[in-house]
């Protein structure tokens, strides 16, 4: 203790010395007036460097000091001597001019009054606050200067803060207590002690509220009322919890909102002349920290608000009027950083300022209040002499500390407000002009090393907080991006994508208005409405692009990411097509034009993307070569290729209007596309003629996929183009060395194969070239790609093949590795070393993270090309040896990747993405199961089978256990099929190959194969799913496999499963022909029949049950499903059966749309059973024949038109045809039947000459154009005619004996016309005898 005191005396003497000025002469013989005079001008200097070094000396001692300090040998009192004298040597610097000195002490007196020995805690305590009362009043011993209203002012200021610290430092050491006593798990009868000995908080605010109430200015001061204000905030702050409050704490949150609106509405704004004469200086100095003392006490207040809504509501809108009263009056950088904190918490609360809680107008929405305010501060300085009117000199161009400050505020107000569509454009183009000043503030790369000494160290600083602010503003563009992109009103989302869509054009392009340009008159027409939308993208770029034109390049990298959002958004409303058609833009827009009032540019009235597609494509390509004084600008370059990858994406199946040969709207821009796509993918070559960094990188992986998306999208098909775009992403053979599994050599390792300056990050080169060979196979493999370009890209692939899969195989599973980790979030877990790293160090956060994404479609790609290479290659080779060991290390990851696949697979909400990697997994898995080498562990197949079935097939179906909750539709939209059409196509294939597999040996549990299968079949025979297109790759596909279960069941198993198998396709059938669903027919009709073919050849029932099968297809005009039956039952059965059905859906003459049906399966039906009963050909027709007689006629005379009547006329005349000629060919063949088969054909001439007659022959030209005529009918009877001449002459002669002359002369003419090729007659020319003339 006395070393101590020892060591605070020597501080006070230090302090007495320092504090009293030298006496200096005035050796110049200047007038005393007139320095007193200068020296009263001056400002009191407010550094004063004895006493900051003494009031840190003395903190620095009382921190270290424990929790609690031993009395040793003092008598108890008021604590050791050291302490008295550090308490009276703080008192003493308490009213220092200087902020920083009194903050200082009062910091030294709230430890000492906190740390003190416990018995002297009350004591120390009571005595420090009756110092300060004392201090308050201008009594301190050897301070003769106190009753000056000035230096009053300052020992007011400090003992007020003082009493806030002291509750502060108690708070903060009870909370340390409780800390320690909780890590040791004891409790601390120390914190309780402390907590009853520590002031009571009504105690320090009954001290604080005097200098709070409305006072004459004689006594008070608003920097004492400031630092009051001030430290009833910390009071409240350390005093207070932030859930319900009391009854007396309630009072106390009242109190200071009272003190709030009386320092605001009194202290400040009150009209004061007449007191303020002679302290304005003072006034002037202390403003800015009162109104920053405001703002910050009505933050602190905003959590407890609504607890005083039944006593007052209007509260927060008050504090909002009072905010924007203060930012609009007052500029000063602290007041404004106050501001923005303000407006952000204040937008976290919603709830207070409701339209039913707002006394004030503008008040009712927080952005709307702070907006003006924060956007000024945004607001970039203009270098002139003189402004004009479009330029003015305006905005704070202050710290960047309150630029940051207004930033983030209007981050959070984007992300806690939601009515801001209106507000989200102009606050978008400040931000970004805001951003673009500041990006030429920027300091260069190694600014650091070369500092001049002379450079002050804040420069420094502001150099580097400007790369901070640069990234919060991109981030606070991309949010108000998101605002106006979430729109759920999808005229509003498409008016704001083309909104900013074009403004990033004109951004890029530097496309700002000429000076003195005009609005254009109005022009009620497309290409009017075209030229003012792009004028008004140029009127919006104008303020941005004037800061410097030019753009800079930053502001080009934003602009090409906003536009690829912009575009992204509008690829997924593809339910517009006016988006992208260049027709159903051009009729949107007129009836937007034909509209009545509306000549108002905006959503009711705008053009579309597609109508601007030429700016679009020049922009994105331009933005993709982007160079600065010829040096290439990756950075640029990489965003301006991904804009072109969505204008690929959204345009590349369009059709151009202007042609018919089916060519796409891009291929006019074809040359423009592949210059800057092949720009990219030289990036390696670039790299060696610029400075090394991880652009170039980044552009080769753009380039890659711009590349990609090209091939998958048929745009390049050419093969000599498609090869020269190929040749920088192949790799060579001495870069991908066959190598073995956990071998010792260095060839699976990713580096450089020469000395560079970016080695860390040059592998990503050698990588993308791997991602993209992998991709572009594994969709190949998927059948995802157009088949035009198949050919070359599979010739080009094969070089080098197995040594690329044997490294990424390598590759994936690092990368498996890396994703495993980074999704754990546990840096431990990352491996130090890998197959194609020695050391993790050695490379680079963007290889990582590019291994950790695509190692999926690596690990796939490899999967697939080792078996092939495994197949190919000798048995019991070192080749195969090494082969099947790396397939024995991808297998794992392979199960491991699909299970994560399938788990984040959510239809309609994830990525799309996630659909296509889980297909690769799926379609390598395939493969495996296919290959009879691998063996697969039945229940891994199983555990994935039903993973499948349950996250993919069940869930897109509504059959899941979630979808029978009805979380989502029925039928989900057809665009979450489209996405997902791959997927389902292989997850539906694996079924079937296991089904395949099933049934040669077991290879799974056939339970659950039948429950995968069965389970949507029983959904859509029991009516729980629709029968819907978006279901028939699913449906169709547990048909087939239904077929194969259905082999693999014995016994009574298998009677029960072949009926209601036999039911289903019956009834899938009728819903098909019932609903006329043309697209679904086609993928359901055929797996159906197959069905209920498979059925019937080796069935279980018996042959009166098929009778009523056949019965029933026919009475429901299922006519293929008939001709099956039929065919498969005994000869005869199922038509005889049937036959009245038949006869009755050939006669009526009024159902036109089951004639070609039933005529067609008639004539299938004879024909596979007449040769084995001949017989049934005259059964058949002595019931029908008269029908298909009258069916020919009807048809070929057109005497039953109906709906379909035309386009099946051919058809059912020619059916009709075959049909009688087989009856002919029947009587023909069998004995004493030459009268009968005469007259047969006595009727059948006399239709056909009918039918002759009515539609003519070709090259032959009626007298009469009947109506309805057709040479082909008549083609078609004048052969049958030829038919019977040839086969039967005799019969023939005596069928057209008994025919009448007319009749007879039109079958003869008709034959000779079909001898004779249907050639015109030659007419021979006269020739003229001269010998007749004498």
């Amino acid at each position: 203790g006395q070393t101590q005191a020892e060591a605070l005396g020597l501080l006070e003497s230090i302090y007495n010395a320092a504090s009293q000025p030298e006496k200096t002469t005035n050796r110049f013989n200047v007038s005393s007036s007139l320095i007193a005079e200068s020296q009263g001008k001056l400002k009191a200097p407010e550094e004063d460097v004895p006493s900051t070094n003494l009031t840190a000396a003395v903190l620095a001692c009382l921190q270290a000091l424990p929790l609690y300090e031993t009395t040793h040998d003092t008598l108890i009192g008021v604590g050791p001597p050291w302490m008295v004298r550090a308490t009276e040597l703080l008192l003493r610097l308490l009213p220092t001019p200087s902020d920083i000195i009194r903050r200082g002490a009062a910091e030294g007196l709230a430890l000492l009054a906190t740390i003190g020995v416990s018995e002297d805690a009350n004591t120390l305590q009571s005595t420090i606050l009756h110092s300060l009362d004392e201090v308050m009043t201008g009594s301190i011993p050897g301070n003769s200067k106190m009753q000056e209203p000035e230096i009053l002012s300052y020992a007011r200021a400090g003992s007020l803060l003082t009493l806030a610290c002291i509750q502060r430092a108690a708070m903060r050491m009870t909370r340390t207590e409780n800390e320690r006593a909780e890590s040791r798990s004891v409790a601390s009868p120390r914190s309780r002690g402390r907590e009853n000995n520590r002031p009571p908080v009504m105690i320090m605010m009954t001290r604080l509220l005097p200098s709070l109430a409305t006072q004459n200015f004689d006594s008070d001061s608003l920097l004492s009322r400031a630092y009051a204000l001030h430290s009833f905030g910390i009071l409240i702050t350390n005093s207070l919890s932030k859930g319900e409050l009391s009854s007396s704490q309630t009072q106390i949150v009242w109190k200071a909102v009272e003190a709030v609106e009386t320092s605001f509405l009194s202290a400040w704004s009150a009209v004061s002349s007449d007191i303020s004469k002679g302290r304005e200086r003072e006034k002037f100095a202390a403003e800015p920290t009162i109104l920053g003392v405001i703002l910050r006490v009505m933050t602190i207040l905003l959590p407890w608000l609504k607890s005083l809504e039944r006593l007052d509501k209007w509260i927060a809108s008050r504090f909002a009027c009072y905010a924007s009263t203060i930012l609009e009056h007052c500029s000063h950088p602290v007041v404004r950083f106050e501001g923005s904190v303000f407006f952000e918490r204040l937008s976290g609360h919603r709830g207070l300022i409701e339209p039913s809680c707002c006394c004030v107008i503008n008040t009712d929405n927080a952005a709307t209040a702070a907006m003006p305010f924060l956007l000024s501060v945004l607001k970039t300085l203009t270098a002139k002499v003189v402004a004009d009117e479009n330029a003015d000199f305006r905005g704070c161009h202050g710290p960047i500390d309150v630029q940051r400050s207004v930033v983030m505020c209007l981050k959070g107000v984007f992300a806690s407000e939601t009515n801001l569509y209106d507000l989200a454009f102009d606050v978008g183009k400040a931000v970004l002009e805001f951003l673009h000043d500041r990006c030429g503030r920027r300091r260069f790369e190694h600014f650091s090393e070369f500092r001049s000494l002379a450079l002050p160290r804040s420069v420094v600083n502001d150099f580097e907080d400007c790369q901070s602010i640069e990234a919060e503003s991109i981030a606070l563009v991309h949010a108000n991006l998101a605002v106006q992109l979430g729109s759920e009103d999808l005229a509003e989302k498409t008016y704001s994508c083309l909104q900013w869509l074009l403004c990033s054009l004109s951004l890029i392009s530097g496309d700002a208005l000429k000076s003195g340009q005009d609005e254009p008159e109005i022009q009620m027409t497309i290409a009017g409405l075209i030229e003012r939308t792009s004028y008004i993208a140029r009127f919006n770029a104008s303020p941005i692009v004037k800061v410097s034109n030019p753009p800079r390049w930053q502001l080009k990298c934003v602009a090409s990411n906003i536009a690829s959002l912009a575009m992204t958004s509008l690829l997924e409303m593809k339910e517009n097509t006016s988006i992208f058609n260049f027709q159903s833009a051009r009729a949107r827009c007129m009836e937007m034009l034909q509209k009545d009032n509306n000549e108002v540019h905006g959503i009711s009235l705008h053009s579309f993307p597609v109508l601007h597609l030429e700016e679009l494509v020049t922009t994105a390509c331009i933005a993709s070569a982007a160079t600065s004084n010829n040096s290439e600008l990756p950075s640029v370059q990489a965003s301006g290729l991904r804009f072109l990858i969505t204008v690929l994406k959204a345009f590349g199946e369009e059709l151009d209007a202007s042609t018919s040969d089916g060519t796409t709207v891009l291929v006019q821009y074809s040359s423009q596309i592949i210059s800057a796509v092949r720009h990219a993918l030289n990036a390696e070559s670039l790299l060696v003629e610029s400075v090394a960094s991880s652009g170039f990188h980044r552009l080769f992986g753009t380039g890659c996929e711009a590349l990609f998306v090209m091939i998958k999208g048929g745009f390049v098909s050419e093969p000599v183009v498609t090869r020269r775009l190929l040749q920088p992403l192949l790799l060579a053979s001495e870069d991908i060395p066959f190598a073995v599994f956990g071998g010792k050599d260095e060839k699976l390792s990713m580096k450089s194969s020469h000395v560079t300056d970016d080695s860390r990050s040059f592998p990503m080169f050698r990588l993308s070239k791997l991602c993209f060979a992998a991709r572009v196979s594994m969709t190949i493999e998927v059948r995802d790609i157009n088949e035009s370009t198949v050919s070359v890209i599979n010739h080009e692939l094969e070089k080098d093949e197995v040594g690329r899969a044997i490294h990424s195989a390598a590759a994936a599973i690092d990368g498996c590795l890396l994703s495993n980790a980074s999704i754990e979030h546990s840096r431990s877990g990352l491996p130090a070393a890998g197959l194609t790293f020695a050391n993790l160090s050695d490379v680079d956060e963007l290889i990582r993270d590019e291994l950790a994404e695509n190692w999926p479609v690596l690990a796939t790609s490899s999967v697939v090309s080792i078996l092939k290479a495994i197949n190919s290659a000798p048995e019991e080779s070192e080749q195969r040896k090494s082969l099947e060991l790396w397939l024995s290390k991808l297998k794992p990851i392979i199960l491991i990747g699909l299970r994560g696949a399938l788990s984040e697979f959510k239809p309609g909400e994830g990525k799309v993405s996630v659909s296509e990697t889980a297909a690769f997994f799926i379609c390598a898995l395939r493969l495996l199961v296919r290959n009879t080498s691998m063996e697969l562990c039945q229940d891994e197949l199983g555990d994935v089978m039903l993973m499948l079935t349950d996250s993919v097939l069940f869930q897109l179906l509504g059959l899941s256990d979630a979808a029978n909750e009805r979380t989502h539709p029925v039928v989900l939209p057809h665009s979450v099929f489209e996405y997902c059409t791959i997927l389902m196509q292989q997850a539906c294939g694996f079924i079937e190959d296991l089904c395949e597999k099933q049934a040669d040996a077991a290879v799974t549990s056939l339970a659950l194969l039948s429950h995968s299968v069965m389970k949507p079949l029983v959904a859509l025979q029991e009516k729980q799913i629709k029968l819907h297109f978006s279901y028939s790759i699913i449906l169709s596909s547990c048909v087939r496999s239904s077929i194969i279960l259905l082999l693999c069941q014995r016994g009574e198993d298998r009677m029960h499963l072949e009926k209601a198998l036999v039911q289903l396709s019956l009834s899938t059938l009728k819903d098909i022909s019932s609903d006329h669903l043309g697209e679904l027919s086609k993928e359901m009709k055929d797996p159906c029949l197959s069905l209920l073919r498979s059925c019937s050849s080796n069935t279980s029932l018996k042959a009166g049950e098929w009778e009523e099968i056949a019965v029933y297809a026919l009475s429901n005009e299922l006519w293929d499903a008939w001709a099956i039956v039929c065919a498969s039952l005994p000869p005869g059965i199922g038509i005889k059966c049937s036959i009245n059905a038949m006869k009755g859906a050939l006669g009526d003459l009024n159902n036109t749309s089951g004639h070609v049906g039933a005529i067609v399966a008639l004539r299938v039906a004879l024909h596979s059973v007449g040769t084995e009963d001949p017989s049934l050909i005259c059964f058949v027709l002595h019931h029908v024949g008269f029908e298909v007689l009258q069916l020919l006629r009807a048809y070929s005379l057109r005497l039953a038109p109906g709906q379909g009547f035309d386009e099946n006329r051919v058809n059912v005349c020619a059916e009709a045809v075959k049909v009688n000629m087989i009856a002919f060919q029947y009587l023909c063949t069998t004995s004493g039947q030459e009268d009968t088969c005469a007259t047969f054909l006595l009727a059948l001439f006399q239709v056909l000459v009918e039918s002759v007659s009515f539609n003519g022959l070709p090259g032959i030209v009626l007298d009469t154009r009947n109506d309805g005529a057709n040479e082909n009918i008549g083609r078609m009877c004048t052969q049958v005619f030829v038919h019977v001449v040839r086969s039967n002459p005799l019969v023939f002669k005596s069928t057209i004996a008994a025919m009448a002359p007319e009749t007879r002369t039109v079958l003869e003419n008709a034959v000779r016309a079909d001898m004779s090729g249907y050639a015109a007659p030659k007419r021979e020319k006269k020739k003229l005898s001269l010998k007749g003339f004498r």
